[in-house]
């Protein structure tokens, strides 16, 4: 008989935790806890794949929460539960607080029943690769101009998803200095990178023409975990950044036109310190070219999709 997944839930609303207790208890084991000091006592001895946490709680929110967690074990995923109005903050530091999916309150059933499956997914998965651990690369602090050979093999590659041509061009020669930079304008051409090349960071519009990139990042979290996203975005996108949030995983948003090009600069070069420090850990889970099992015409949204 395969092992439930241990999941966590986290709110200071009892009526909250019952009714996220009822919708689990029959697929995974279940834990409790109603303050971020008792979701840490059960951290510290049961192995917790995800956590489900509330972000208003008195003493420690749920972002704090999960940061400590990320911290102690990096490989629990978190979802955290909110309200519209801190979204939009909350979402510049998910990588650093270990937050996997964000949700909205009230949230739809089938929606966090998604999010929560997929996340033991994935934390199965780093926790496997955890298990095979390959020799260390280069400490944190040697991105961007180190762009040598990693234990023999050819450093992490960037690769620019966007669409206008003009853009790409400028994009790619602000970083092909310090990385191997690949361009692509579309999906196909994204998923054809991913197969031949070892990509460590990806920026990327949310729209590359008229499709909807959510379903192609989406596959790029579950299939490309270490992969790190760094997503361009318009201030008046707060609808789309909203979306986007909930239903992948972006290590940093950055405003455009890019006016600013360091902003760019350093959210890259903090993804790719990141990815690097990931894979020291962890065994890289498939060699180039997994994503490709999901073809092309699978990431066909249409342009009606917003």
């Amino acid at each position: 008989m395969q092992t439930q997944s241990k999941l966590l839930l986290v709110d200071d609303e009892p009526h909250s935790i019952h009714l996220l207790q009822r919708l689990f208890q029959l697929s995974y084991e279940v834990f409790t806890a109603t303050s971020g000091s008792k979701a840490l006592k059960i951290i510290a001895t049961h192995d917790i794949q995800v956590i489900v946490a509330d972000q208003q709680m008195p003493g420690m929110s749920g972002a704090q929460l999960l940061s400590i967690v990320r911290q102690r074990s990096p490989t629990t995923l978190g979802i955290l539960l909110s309200d519209h109005a801190d979204l939009a903050t909350l979402a510049g530091s998910a990588h650093e607080t270990g937050i996997f999916r964000f949700m909205h309150k009230p949230w739809n059933i089938a929606e966090i029943k998604t999010s929560v499956r997929e996340a033991c997914e994935l934390s199965i998965r780093l926790r496997e690769m955890a298990l095979k651990r390959k020799p260390a690369l280069p400490p944190r602090d040697q991105v961007g101009p180190v762009a040598q050979a990693v234990n023999g093999a050819a450093a992490p590659s960037l690769l620019v998803l966007v669409g206008s041509e003009v853009d790409r061009l400028e994009i790619m020669q602000m970083f092909a200095g310090d990385y191997s930079v690949q361009g692509a304008a579309d999906v196909a051409e994204a998923l054809k990178v991913i197969e031949e090349q070892d990509v460590g960071v990806v920026i990327c519009e949310a729209h590359v023409g008229s499709k909807y990139n959510g379903p192609f990042l989406r596959m790029l979290t579950l299939s490309q975990p270490l992969v790190q996203t760094v997503m361009l975005t318009s201030t008046a996108d707060s609808e789309l950044i909203n979306k986007m949030i909930k239903q992948v995983q972006i290590f940093r948003f950055v405003m455009k036109p890019v006016v600013r090009p360091h902003v760019l600069l350093f959210a890259v070069s903090a993804a790719m310190k990141e990815h690097l420090s990931l894979r020291s850990n962890a065994r890289l889970p498939s060699p180039p070219g997994a994503a490709q099992t999901t073809p092309p015409e699978a990431f066909n949204q249409g342009s009606a999709e917003q």
